[in-house]
């Protein structure tokens, strides 16, 4: 079956790296129905009996809720998950209901791999789906370690829990903040009236002057998730980034978070997402988002709906 839809849009985004759109549409369309074949064999292999959507993947509603609510565009889902290869290899389980479900958005590239985010409008909250996913509709000729294989077909099972308002994400990340801080036992941080959690680790110059608006500061950081030591994004060595303080191309945390201080200052900040890089691609397994960044594939650093920590010290102002 040729998946004309798919093709237009794969063709369509890989088009700015190819020199010749034919050459292109045709190692596509070989690809798709590679995938597609290896699937169909799969599915009668194992007299598997669901349903294909246009899109290319297969699904199968294993637990229905119908007193559930219908998920649609735009909604904040949460989902546990069990992904694997055909061939049984186990790329990630989160299925402990006991933890809060994993969040994405059900939008256009709100989720790595596609077709689970492509998947939730056909579900309602509390139900169970098995999909069947082509790699094109997955992670592609992307690869990692032993985890994931170029090209690789996925069967996953996914719950699709619940849905969110965005108040109740705030909440949940103000939550999320406040135990941080109370499980490490910090002290001297201060809520913001920006909803920002700051703390000054080291006082600034006495004689220095207060940076505003328009000031060009040169400083080091770090930025952290909450649940990691290891920074997602920091400055190479000991050599300062600079940016003009209020201008719109910067983070909004950044003009928020350097506005009033002095040089030789350090600071921690704990901002929410909303604050930060705001609503991002989720990736599962989210081991390898790093990875994914390195490597070109995505340009978002941080997890959509989760507080990030900034870590920095200003060294000079101009």
């Amino acid at each position: 079956m040729i998946r004309k839809i798919t093709l237009s849009l794969m063709a369509g985004l890989l088009i700015g790296m190819a020199g010749c759109f034919p050459e292109v549409e045709s190692e596509l369309q070989t690809a798709i129905d590679r995938d597609d074949r290896l699937l169909a064999d799969y599915l009668s292999r194992n007299n598997i009996n669901a349903t294909e959507t246009q899109l290319g993947y297969f699904y199968k509603k294993e637990i229905s809720n119908e007193t559930g609510n219908q998920i649609v565009n735009n909604d904040i889902i949460g989902v546990y998950y069990e992904i694997r290869t055909i061939d049984g290899q186990l790329i990630e389980a989160y299925t402990d209901e006991s933890k809060s479900p994993k969040i994405y958005k059900h939008s256009e590239g709100g989720l790595i791999p596609r077709a689970i985010n492509f998947a939730s409008g056909l579900a309602k909250t509390g139900e169970t789906f098995a999909l069947y996913i082509p790699s094109y509709l997955a992670y592609q000729e992307y690869s990692y370690q032993q985890l994931i294989l170029p090209n690789s077909n996925l069967v996953v099972k996914v719950k699709y829990a619940k849905t969110y308002t965005n108040a109740e994400i705030k909440e949940m990340e103000e939550e999320s903040i406040l135990k941080y801080i109370s499980d490490k036992n910090l002290e001297g941080f201060t809520r913001t009236a920006d909803s920002i959690y700051v703390k000054t680790v080291k006082e600034g110059e006495a004689a220095s002057k207060v940076t505003i608006n328009g000031d060009v500061i040169s400083f080091t950081y770090k930025i952290l998730q909450l649940d990691s030591e290891t920074p997602i994004a920091q400055s190479t060595g000991n050599t300062p980034f600079q940016a003009t303080l209020g201008s719109e191309s910067n983070p909004k945390f950044l003009n928020l978070s350097l506005k009033g201080l002095k040089k030789g200052q350090e600071i921690e900040a704990i901002i929410p997402s909303r604050i930060g890089y705001g609503l991002t691609v989720q990736v599962f397994p989210f081991s390898i988002r790093r990875d994914l960044v390195d490597k070109g594939y995505i340009n978002q650093i941080a997890r959509p709906f989760e507080p990030i920590i900034f870590k920095v010290t200003v060294t000079n102002i101009r």
